[in-house]
């Protein structure tokens, strides 16, 4: 089980991985930064969630708060990308998937 910590930074991380979803998908709208208001809210967002990521790390172990950060940001921005931008997955990349899955589950009991 994850060791005991306070819920702000659980929160922190939560807010961590929601920004860089939103920066992800926003760097996708800028087209290759060629538009600039997505570009500049993705760099705003990408900022954010490392400063989110920051807090999170004070009460969370590092290695368990950017696993999970990374694993979790991953798996939804793979999700949003299907949802939004109808992108397909070959078989292998769903295995990806579901491998890092498995993975942030078992940080979770490291």
């Amino acid at each position: 089980m994850l060791p005991d910590f306070a819920p702000v930074h659980l929160l922190y991380l939560g807010l961590a991985i929601a920004l860089e979803i939103a920066a992800n998908v926003l760097m996708k709208c800028s087209a290759g930064f060629r538009r600039k208001a997505p570009a500049v809210l993705a760099i705003i967002c990408a900022l954010a969630a490392f400063t989110a990521l920051s807090h999170a790390i004070e009460g969370i172990q590092l290695s368990v708060a950017y696993g999970i950060w990374g694993g979790v940001g991953l798996i939804a921005t793979a999700i949003f990308g299907i949802a939004m931008f109808g992108e397909r997955l070959r078989p292998s990349g769903w295995l990806g998937l579901g491998l890092i899955l498995g993975g942030v589950v078992l940080l979770k009991f490291s």
